[in-house]
Protein backbone atom coordinates (compact mmCIF):
# COMPACT_ATOMS: atom_id res chain seq x y z
CA UNK A 1 0.00 0.00 0.00
CA UNK A 2 1.47 3.35 -1.04
CA UNK A 3 1.99 6.08 1.51
CA UNK A 4 -0.48 8.98 1.40
CA UNK A 5 0.72 12.15 -0.31
CA UNK A 6 1.82 14.82 2.13
CA UNK A 7 0.71 18.19 0.85
CA UNK A 8 2.15 21.56 1.81
CA UNK A 9 1.27 25.18 1.22
CA UNK A 10 4.09 25.49 -1.32
CA UNK A 11 2.67 22.51 -3.22
CA UNK A 12 -0.80 24.12 -3.35
CA UNK A 13 0.72 27.48 -4.29
CA UNK A 14 2.73 25.94 -7.14
CA UNK A 15 -0.47 24.45 -8.59
CA UNK A 16 -2.27 27.79 -8.30
CA UNK A 17 0.57 29.61 -10.07
CA UNK A 18 1.14 27.07 -12.84
CA UNK A 19 -0.39 23.62 -13.15
CA UNK A 20 2.28 22.44 -15.56
CA UNK A 21 5.07 23.38 -13.16
CA UNK A 22 3.19 21.41 -10.51
CA UNK A 23 3.16 18.35 -12.76
CA UNK A 24 6.85 18.69 -13.65
CA UNK A 25 7.91 19.16 -10.05
CA UNK A 26 5.55 16.94 -8.04
CA UNK A 27 4.27 14.26 -10.44
CA UNK A 28 7.11 13.82 -12.92
CA UNK A 29 9.53 14.55 -10.05
CA UNK A 30 12.04 16.36 -12.25
CA UNK A 31 14.92 17.55 -10.07
CA UNK A 32 16.37 20.98 -10.60
CA UNK A 33 19.06 22.48 -8.40
CA UNK A 34 18.72 25.99 -9.83
CA UNK A 35 17.67 28.73 -7.43
CA UNK A 36 16.92 32.44 -7.59
CA UNK A 37 19.14 34.91 -5.75
CA UNK A 38 16.04 36.15 -3.87
CA UNK A 39 15.17 32.67 -2.61
CA UNK A 40 18.81 32.03 -1.70
CA UNK A 41 18.93 35.25 0.34
CA UNK A 42 15.68 34.38 2.12
CA UNK A 43 17.03 30.96 3.07
CA UNK A 44 20.19 32.50 4.52
CA UNK A 45 18.16 34.92 6.67
CA UNK A 46 16.06 32.00 7.91
CA UNK A 47 19.27 30.07 8.69
CA UNK A 48 20.46 32.87 10.95
CA UNK A 49 17.16 33.27 12.78
CA UNK A 50 17.00 29.53 13.38
CA UNK A 51 20.60 29.19 14.54
CA UNK A 52 20.37 32.27 16.77
CA UNK A 53 17.92 30.50 19.05
CA UNK A 54 20.06 27.40 19.20
CA UNK A 55 22.67 29.32 21.21
CA UNK A 56 22.75 27.73 24.65
CA UNK A 57 21.32 29.94 27.43
CA UNK A 58 20.68 32.65 24.85
CA UNK A 59 18.62 34.84 27.19
CA UNK A 60 21.62 35.14 29.52
CA UNK A 61 24.16 36.01 26.84
CA UNK A 62 24.95 39.41 25.42
CA UNK A 63 24.50 39.20 21.65
CA UNK A 64 25.82 42.02 19.48
CA UNK A 65 24.62 42.46 15.91
CA UNK A 66 28.05 41.28 14.78
CA UNK A 67 27.02 37.76 15.84
CA UNK A 68 24.12 37.80 13.38
CA UNK A 69 26.25 39.43 10.70
CA UNK A 70 28.93 36.74 10.97
CA UNK A 71 26.33 33.95 10.93
CA UNK A 72 24.75 35.44 7.80
CA UNK A 73 28.05 35.95 6.03
CA UNK A 74 29.22 32.42 6.87
CA UNK A 75 25.95 30.87 5.68
CA UNK A 76 26.02 32.92 2.47
CA UNK A 77 29.61 31.92 1.71
CA UNK A 78 29.31 28.25 2.64
CA UNK A 79 26.08 27.58 0.74
CA UNK A 80 26.72 29.62 -2.38
CA UNK A 81 26.98 27.49 -5.54
CA UNK A 82 27.01 27.82 -9.33
CA UNK A 83 23.26 27.26 -9.71
CA UNK A 84 22.05 30.63 -8.44
CA UNK A 85 20.46 32.99 -10.95
CA UNK A 86 19.07 36.50 -11.24
CA UNK A 87 16.33 37.49 -13.67
CA UNK A 88 17.82 39.35 -16.62
CA UNK A 89 14.79 41.63 -16.53
CA UNK A 90 15.41 42.58 -12.91
CA UNK A 91 19.19 42.72 -13.04
CA UNK A 92 20.75 46.16 -12.86
CA UNK A 93 24.48 46.51 -12.28
CA UNK A 94 23.89 49.49 -9.95
CA UNK A 95 20.58 48.82 -8.23
CA UNK A 96 19.70 45.12 -8.42
CA UNK A 97 22.51 42.60 -8.29
CA UNK A 98 24.18 40.05 -6.04
CA UNK A 99 25.54 42.70 -3.65
CA UNK A 100 22.29 44.67 -3.29
CA UNK A 101 20.34 41.48 -2.53
CA UNK A 102 23.00 40.42 -0.03
CA UNK A 103 22.51 43.80 1.64
CA UNK A 104 18.74 43.33 1.66
CA UNK A 105 19.23 40.17 3.72
CA UNK A 106 21.46 42.12 6.07
CA UNK A 107 18.77 44.81 6.41
CA UNK A 108 16.23 42.12 7.30
CA UNK A 109 18.48 40.94 10.12
CA UNK A 110 19.16 44.48 11.33
CA UNK A 111 15.43 45.11 11.60
CA UNK A 112 14.93 41.85 13.47
CA UNK A 113 17.73 42.71 15.88
CA UNK A 114 16.34 46.19 16.60
CA UNK A 115 12.87 44.83 17.23
CA UNK A 116 13.64 41.83 19.46
CA UNK A 117 17.02 42.50 21.05
CA UNK A 118 16.76 44.20 24.43
CA UNK A 119 20.00 45.99 25.24
CA UNK A 120 22.00 43.05 23.90
CA UNK A 121 19.74 40.22 25.05
CA UNK A 122 17.01 38.10 23.43
CA UNK A 123 14.32 37.21 25.98
CA UNK A 124 11.29 36.05 23.96
CA UNK A 125 9.08 33.17 25.12
CA UNK A 126 10.16 30.96 22.26
CA UNK A 127 8.86 27.39 22.17
CA UNK A 128 10.59 26.42 18.91
CA UNK A 129 12.03 27.67 15.63
CA UNK A 130 11.60 25.82 12.33
CA UNK A 131 9.04 23.63 14.08
CA UNK A 132 7.97 20.73 11.86
CA UNK A 133 4.20 20.22 11.83
CA UNK A 134 2.12 17.41 10.41
CA UNK A 135 -1.66 17.60 10.39
CA UNK A 136 -4.62 15.93 8.71
CA UNK A 137 -7.23 18.24 7.19
CA UNK A 138 -10.20 16.38 5.77
CA UNK A 139 -8.75 13.32 4.03
CA UNK A 140 -5.42 14.98 3.29
CA UNK A 141 -2.13 15.08 5.17
CA UNK A 142 -0.10 18.26 5.40
CA UNK A 143 3.45 19.03 6.40
CA UNK A 144 5.14 22.36 7.08
CA UNK A 145 7.70 24.26 9.13
CA UNK A 146 6.81 27.16 11.40
CA UNK A 147 9.58 29.77 11.47
CA UNK A 148 8.99 30.71 15.09
CA UNK A 149 6.48 29.68 17.75
CA UNK A 150 6.14 31.68 20.97
CA UNK A 151 4.15 30.37 23.94
CA UNK A 152 3.76 32.39 27.14
CA UNK A 153 2.74 31.23 30.63
CA UNK A 154 -0.84 32.45 30.12
CA UNK A 155 -1.42 30.10 27.20
CA UNK A 156 -1.16 32.75 24.50
CA UNK A 157 0.53 31.43 21.35
CA UNK A 158 2.14 33.44 18.57
CA UNK A 159 2.84 31.83 15.23
CA UNK A 160 5.40 33.95 13.38
CA UNK A 161 6.27 33.57 9.71
CA UNK A 162 9.24 35.50 8.32
CA UNK A 163 8.97 37.19 4.94
CA UNK A 164 11.99 38.68 3.15
CA UNK A 165 10.15 39.95 0.07
CA UNK A 166 9.06 43.52 -0.54
CA UNK A 167 5.32 43.03 -0.98
CA UNK A 168 3.25 42.83 2.21
CA UNK A 169 -0.36 41.83 2.83
CA UNK A 170 -2.97 43.87 4.64
CA UNK A 171 -4.74 42.33 7.63
CA UNK A 172 -7.82 41.26 5.64
CA UNK A 173 -5.75 39.56 2.94
CA UNK A 174 -3.48 38.01 5.57
CA UNK A 175 -6.49 36.52 7.38
CA UNK A 176 -7.14 34.39 4.26
CA UNK A 177 -3.56 33.09 4.09
CA UNK A 178 -3.76 29.30 3.72
CA UNK A 179 -0.20 28.68 4.88
CA UNK A 180 -0.91 30.31 8.24
CA UNK A 181 -4.23 28.46 8.44
CA UNK A 182 -2.46 25.11 8.05
CA UNK A 183 -0.01 26.08 10.80
CA UNK A 184 -2.83 27.21 13.08
CA UNK A 185 -4.83 24.00 12.64
CA UNK A 186 -1.72 21.97 13.52
CA UNK A 187 -1.03 24.08 16.62
CA UNK A 188 -4.64 23.80 17.79
CA UNK A 189 -4.16 20.02 17.76
CA UNK A 190 -0.80 20.26 19.53
CA UNK A 191 -1.86 22.69 22.29
CA UNK A 192 -5.29 21.54 23.41
CA UNK A 193 -5.52 24.03 26.31
CA UNK A 194 -4.32 27.18 24.57
CA UNK A 195 -6.01 30.45 25.47
CA UNK A 196 -5.44 32.37 22.25
CA UNK A 197 -3.54 32.00 18.98
CA UNK A 198 -2.13 35.06 17.21
CA UNK A 199 -0.88 34.77 13.65
CA UNK A 200 1.95 37.06 12.60
CA UNK A 201 3.47 37.76 9.19
CA UNK A 202 6.75 39.57 9.82
CA UNK A 203 7.97 41.47 6.77
CA UNK A 204 11.60 41.83 7.74
CA UNK A 205 12.71 44.21 5.00
CA UNK A 206 10.05 46.77 5.96
CA UNK A 207 10.08 45.86 9.67
CA UNK A 208 6.30 45.42 9.55
CA UNK A 209 4.31 42.80 11.45
CA UNK A 210 0.76 42.01 10.34
CA UNK A 211 -1.04 40.34 13.26
CA UNK A 212 -4.45 38.68 13.05
CA UNK A 213 -6.52 35.88 14.55
CA UNK A 214 -9.38 33.62 13.46
CA UNK A 215 -12.74 32.73 14.94
CA UNK A 216 -13.80 29.07 14.94
CA UNK A 217 -16.12 29.87 12.04
CA UNK A 218 -13.23 31.35 10.04
CA UNK A 219 -11.06 28.31 10.75
CA UNK A 220 -13.81 25.99 9.49
CA UNK A 221 -14.12 28.10 6.33
CA UNK A 222 -10.35 27.98 5.77
CA UNK A 223 -10.35 24.21 6.25
CA UNK A 224 -13.02 23.87 3.56
CA UNK A 225 -11.00 26.15 1.26
CA UNK A 226 -7.87 24.04 1.75
CA UNK A 227 -9.77 20.79 1.09
CA UNK A 228 -11.37 22.26 -2.05
CA UNK A 229 -7.94 23.32 -3.37
CA UNK A 230 -6.50 19.84 -2.90
CA UNK A 231 -9.64 18.21 -4.33
CA UNK A 232 -9.06 20.26 -7.48
CA UNK A 233 -5.40 19.21 -7.64
CA UNK A 234 -6.31 15.55 -7.22
CA UNK A 235 -9.01 15.68 -9.92
CA UNK A 236 -6.89 17.50 -12.52
CA UNK A 237 -5.86 15.48 -15.57
CA UNK A 238 -4.57 18.14 -17.97
CA UNK A 239 -1.93 20.35 -16.39
CA UNK A 240 -1.97 23.56 -18.40
CA UNK A 241 0.95 25.98 -18.36
CA UNK A 242 0.16 29.49 -17.15
CA UNK A 243 2.52 32.16 -18.41
CA UNK A 244 3.12 35.05 -16.01
CA UNK A 245 5.89 37.20 -14.55
CA UNK A 246 6.66 34.23 -12.29
CA UNK A 247 8.12 32.41 -15.30
CA UNK A 248 11.24 34.56 -14.86
CA UNK A 249 11.90 32.71 -11.59
CA UNK A 250 11.11 29.25 -12.93
CA UNK A 251 13.90 26.92 -14.06
CA UNK A 252 11.78 24.24 -15.77
CA UNK A 253 11.68 25.94 -19.18
CA UNK A 254 13.16 22.89 -20.93
CA UNK A 255 10.28 20.76 -19.66
CA UNK A 256 7.56 23.37 -20.30
CA UNK A 257 5.25 23.20 -23.32
CA UNK A 258 5.10 26.96 -23.85
CA UNK A 259 8.77 27.90 -23.39
CA UNK A 260 11.75 27.33 -25.66
CA UNK A 261 15.24 26.63 -24.35
CA UNK A 262 16.62 27.65 -20.99
CA UNK A 263 15.36 30.42 -18.78
CA UNK A 264 17.37 33.49 -19.90
CA UNK A 265 18.25 34.41 -16.32
CA UNK A 266 21.84 35.34 -15.53
CA UNK A 267 23.97 32.80 -13.68
CA UNK A 268 25.75 34.53 -10.80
Amino acid sequence: MSKPIKFSYSRINTFNNCQQKYKIQYIDKVRNDCNSIEAFMGSRVHDVLEDLYKIKSLNKKYISFDVLYNMYNDSWTEKWDDNIFISKYKFNKNNYNKLTIYKTGLLCLKNYYKRFNQKGYFKENIYATELKIEVKIGDYYFIGYIDRLDVNSSGVIDIIDYKTGTKSKGKLQASKDLQMAIYEIAIINLFKNHKQINLNLYYLKNDKIVTFSHSNKQIDSLKNNIIERVDKIESTENYIAKESILCEWCYYWNECNVKVGNNPSIRL
